[in-house]
């Protein structure tokens, strides 16, 4: 033992300078760990954000790539649903038009009803030396345009242009409605014979269908 010193520290003090020296040649190294830290977690995050965005225009392309697959049909859907519309329109159309001739029929019986009971009437009153002057007004309420859509209606019960159709699905409704609304525009009827001729003077007979040439009601 030299002065207290004795060779079990002599290795220890061996020891320690050299972890000093390691120490000292670690510690520029140490010191860089937090800022290779913080650039790992960079380098991390930008490679999740490049695959996110990877993963996100691969998702695009595949729905654009679909939507365009899809879009190829819609032009000859588009043909067909045409063609339907215009098949349904002039469908409704024609079925309009002979709802008119109908009503175009049921005004000439209803005009010869009018005169059979306005003669028969006329005579009546003029059997009881009454004036036969207001007669004519009086059984016109119970014809024309009133009572031609009444004959229409007891000839089909309830008729309406979608009777029997689906209008359960909005779609369907909205789309029955809207041609209708171009096929058949809602237009007063034309007026009939007895409302015309009923602006002539009480005292003068009203002309018969026969004697205008015209039977338009």
């Amino acid at each position: 033992m030299v002065n207290g010193f004795d060779d079990g520290l002599q290795d220890r003090l061996k020891q320690a300078e050299i972890a000093e020296r390691e120490m000292q040649r670690l510690q520029p190294l140490a010191s860089e760990a937090p800022q290779l830290r913080l650039q790992k977690a960079k380098a991390q995050r930008e490679q999740e954000r490049q695959h996110a965005k990877e993963d996100a225009l691969t998702r695009a392309r595949n729905a654009v790539q679909s939507a365009a697959d899809k879009q190829n049909r819609v032009p000859d859907l588009l043909n067909q649903a045409a063609r339907a519309v215009i098949e349904l329109y002039t469908l409704l159309k024609d079925v309009e038009s002979s709802r008119r001739q109908a009503m175009e029929a049921l005004a000439i019986a209803d005009r010869v009803d009018y005169d059979i009971e306005l003669e028969e009437g006329e005579e009546h009153e003029r059997s009881l030396d009454r004036d036969t002057r207001g007669l004519a007004y009086a059984l016109a309420a119970r014809h024309g345009d009133a009572r031609v859509k009444e004959l229409l209606e007891d000839c089909d019960p309830g008729f309406t242009m979608l009777r029997g159709c689906n209008l359960d699905e909005p779609l369907y409704r909205d789309v029955a409605n809207f041609i209708v609304r171009h096929a058949v525009p809602k237009e007063a009827p034309p007026s009939g014979l007895i409302s015309r001729t009923l602006t002539s003077p009480p005292d003068e007979p009203a002309p018969k269908a026969e004697e205008t040439g015209n039977t338009d009601y």
